[in-house]
């Protein structure tokens, strides 16, 4: 016993060099992205209202909800790439991205078909009538373009991080991200003789992006000859078997973040009924939030990778001990990150001063929560997608995580802000009750060792039977 509790404390250096070339390059790309979150709400500020600010952050929960059915679907899909990269099955990568590119393109047709025809109806969910609405809708009708390239692109971008090029992923979305700001400082404000669009000009520095990154990635792909460089014959659906196996594992993944991207966009329809104040200091504290956790997602995703490399290699053993290591390591992280963000949320709200006293003291009050929550918040998120996930278990991830937002979060939301009329930084809180549940129920499914699964092997039982 004193032997295993060693293990997790005193990492090899083979290890720890394996888990920081994942992990660095993608918090150094959460970190650049988080940062041109950060400029473009600054530069949306710089308009001088709240409504275009509010506009925006309230339009982009229609595309969070497709980043997180896209998400869904590319997570699900680096189960299978990881450990087939770690059985060394170049085909089983492309059989993968071939089920991966259908269903993320039709993502995206749907979700375009949405936000470019029915903008008003979709924004009206989320905003009261008046400018902040309408500008809304303007947004949302612009970025809808965006979502075919961006559904593409996590396509190629997925197969390179799963097989250690996070690198490059990395490169694309930089590049990907100084596009969209150069081109948000041209067409927001009309600078170098561009017309000024406003928010609309925002959208459209968007869409490049999108085209951008996804030059690079498949670029990259393609030059280089890598595993994830799929040609027109692996688009041909693959064996029944395998198809059948790869849905099985997917589809509660897709499920997981459509359902529980739904149940957090219910909660941006509870935070509207406070008020563009209200919106705009949820608006400030998500970009904040995704500044000061980019190390710990970082993390996160390294440990979803190397415990499928782990399982597809038939080590066991190994696959629980990064489990056990990462855990505890991410929680010491967040630890660190909470105490940095309560620290600091003065001087970071500074850079918001355009926003009105009542925003940033509303900001202020929920980054002192959000501070205090990120041990409970960030143990689930490297237990469920980390780690559970990662071994194959989606269908219990999904009852865990989306179960505990439509059952426990959306009625304490509805609670908070219906029944018991709290201001924006009661309703914040009562959102994290769900996290509390999620740690009763995940934790004794981690110890268990149930999440282990080799998927590498779908399919081939039934034929060797035969």
């Amino acid at each position: 016993m004193k032997e295993s509790t060693r293990r997790i404390f005193h990492w090899e250096p083979s290890f720890s060099s394996k888990m920081l070339r994942i992990a660095l390059p993608m918090a150094l790309q959460n970190l650049v992205a988080a940062s041109a979150h950060i400029v473009d709400g600054l530069m949306i500020a710089g308009l001088g209202s709240d409504a275009p600010y509010a506009a925006v952050t309230q339009a982009g929960r229609f595309s969070f909800l497709f980043q997180l059915f896209l998400f869904g679907a590319a997570s699900g899909s680096s189960i299978f790439i990881s450990q087939f990269w770690g059985k060394q099955d170049q085909q089983g990568i492309r059989k993968v991205m071939s089920l991966c590119f259908r269903i993320t393109v039709g993502l995206a047709l749907i979700f375009m078909a949405g936000a470019m025809l029915f903008p008003n109806q979709i924004i009206s969910l989320f905003l009261p009538a008046g400018e902040s609405r309408r500008l809304g809708a303007e947004y949302l009708s612009w970025v809808g373009l965006n979502y075919l390239f961006a559904a593409i692109d996590i396509v190629f971008s997925n197969p390179l991080r799963a097989t250690g090029k996070p690198q490059i992923a990395m490169t694309a979305g930089i590049a990907g991200i100084l596009t969209n700001t150069f081109l948000n400082w041209v067409l927001i404000y009309g600078n170098l003789g561009a017309p000024a669009l406003g928010v609309q000009g925002a959208a459209i520095a968007t869409v490049f992006a999108a085209f951008v990154s996804l030059s690079v990635n498949a670029g990259y792909t393609y030059i280089k000859h890598q595993p994830g460089a799929i040609r027109v014959g692996d688009m041909k659906m693959p064996e029944k078997q395998f198809t059948v196996g790869y849905i099985k594992r997917v589809l509660p993944v897709v499920a997981n973040e459509g359902l529980w991207s739904l149940g957090i966009t219910t909660y941006a329809v509870f935070y509207g009924m406070r008020g563009d104040a209200a919106v705009n200091a949820i608006g400030v504290y998500n970009n904040v939030d995704q500044l000061m956790t980019v190390l710990v997602f970082g993390v996160v995703n390294a440990t979803a990778i190397m415990i499928g490399h782990a399982i597809g290699a038939g080590s066991r053993d190994q696959a629980i001990l990064i489990s056990r290591r990462m855990l505890f390591a991410v929680e010491m992280l967040s630890l660190a990150t909470g105490a940095v963000l309560i620290a600091l949320r003065g001087p970071i709200l500074g850079l918001f001063s355009r926003l009105s006293e009542e925003t940033l003291q509303s900001a202020a009050n929920i980054l002192l929560i959000a501070g205090c929550m990120f041990p409970f918040r960030f143990f689930n998120t490297i237990n469920i997608v980390g780690v559970l996930r990662a071994g194959g278990d989606t269908l219990f991830s999904m009852a865990l995580d989306a179960g505990s937002v439509w059952v426990i979060g959306v009625p304490c939301v509805a609670l908070a802000t219906v029944a018991l009329g709290l201001p924006i930084e009661g309703i914040f809180l009562f959102s994290f009750i769900e996290e509390l549940v999620k740690i009763g129920v995940g934790l004794p499914r981690f110890l268990s060792g149930k999440w282990i699964n080799n998927l590498t092997e779908i399919g081939k039982k039934k034929e060797a039977a035969a």
